[in-house]
């Protein structure tokens, strides 16, 4: 599962439903912000999934860093897993999962609240 938060998240288990591990890198607001906080000069721009992939001005390469490096980083650990692991299922969770889903080359499960509506369902089976 790879949620899209203020970290991204890459946790994987097996079909015996163990967790082997994963993986945590910075979220998308996050790596905007910092490199606005952590530079002199930078400025801080907001997300536009219509950015060129190769930027003609400071917004749209910050636009294309974040926003290609996010989606190349999600399509390296997929493909990694692949080459490992052979076929599994990959679910994508997170405000902004169906754009990602719709740009990685490999068959994805999105949905945006995955992961609360895991939780509601294990609370209600504990409440019973």
């Amino acid at each position: 599962m790879i949620g899209l938060g203020t970290c991204i998240t890459y946790n994987f288990i097996n079909q015996y439903h163990q967790f082997l591990g994963g993986a945590i890198s910075p979220g998308m607001e996050m790596r905007f912000k910092s490199m606005h906080d952590y530079t002199a000069k930078l400025p801080l721009v907001e997300k536009d999934f219509n950015f060129p992939l190769i930027g003609y001005d400071t917004k749209t390469n910050l636009q294309s860093g974040v926003l290609a490096g996010i989606t190349f980083e999600i399509g390296g650990y997929i493909d990694f897993y692949s080459s490992k692991y052979g076929n599994f299922n990959v679910v994508l969770t997170g405000g902004d999962a169906g754009y990602f889903a719709r740009h990685l080359k490999n068959r994805i499960f999105a949905d945006p609240k995955f992961l609360f509506k895991g939780l509601y369902a294990i609370s209600e089976v504990n409440n019973c």
